[in-house]
């Protein structure tokens, strides 16, 4: 009759942790960043490769990508590899449809909304030869050098090959200084 009593209890209490944790808002943080605000965000990098992805709601394949973004900043988090989203949404739609987008998934990492006087003073702050079409991938070394550009959906795989590449170019280098 006890260990009925506890199982009973056990379950009862999950079940409450459970409706209490989903209940929860993850509330991710969405800052605005200017062009001067990226420029910053690009050359100090702190020893950290960054991979900043640009993204807007309103674009399917952007929102297909970020479960591979999670799981990327997962797998790079301890590894000077820095993931950070910049939605191209409108600044006023933070809170109606970023933010809801966001939670939905539980974004671990740095996500920033353009704040730029226009989309051509993003693209030349990026890479000249970029349209503006997104999703679109920029990949800088740890001295804020793009390495990489890529246009369109990526996979996982994609991502990390990239960023693998970078890291043990990375690592060769220290070897060759010790």
């Amino acid at each position: 009759m006890k260990l009925n009593f506890l199982k009973r209890s056990r379950v009862l209490l999950g079940f409450f942790f459970f409706i209490w944790y989903s209940t929860i808002s993850f509330s991710q943080r969405v800052t605005p960043i200017t062009e001067k605000g990226l420029d910053s965000l690009i050359t100090n990098r702190d020893g950290n490769i960054l991979l900043l992805n640009i993204w807007a709601t309103w674009c399917e394949p952007c929102k297909e990508e970020f479960p591979d973004l999670i799981k990327l900043s997962s797998k790079y988090k301890k590894k000077n590899v820095q993931i950070i989203a910049l939605s191209v949404d409108y600044p006023d739609e933070v809170n109606e449809k970023i933010i809801p987008f966001l939670d939905s998934l539980r974004v671990p990492f740095q996500i920033f909304v353009a704040d730029f006087a226009s989309q051509d003073s993003l693209i030349n702050t990026l890479n000249r030869e970029w349209s503006g079409a997104v999703p679109a991938t920029f990949i800088f070394d740890k001295n804020g050098i793009q390495k990489k550009f890529l246009l369109g959906k990526q996979t996982y795989n994609q991502f990390t090959s990239v960023v693998d590449e970078l890291l043990k170019k990375d690592k060769l280098i220290k070897k060759q200084y010790r």
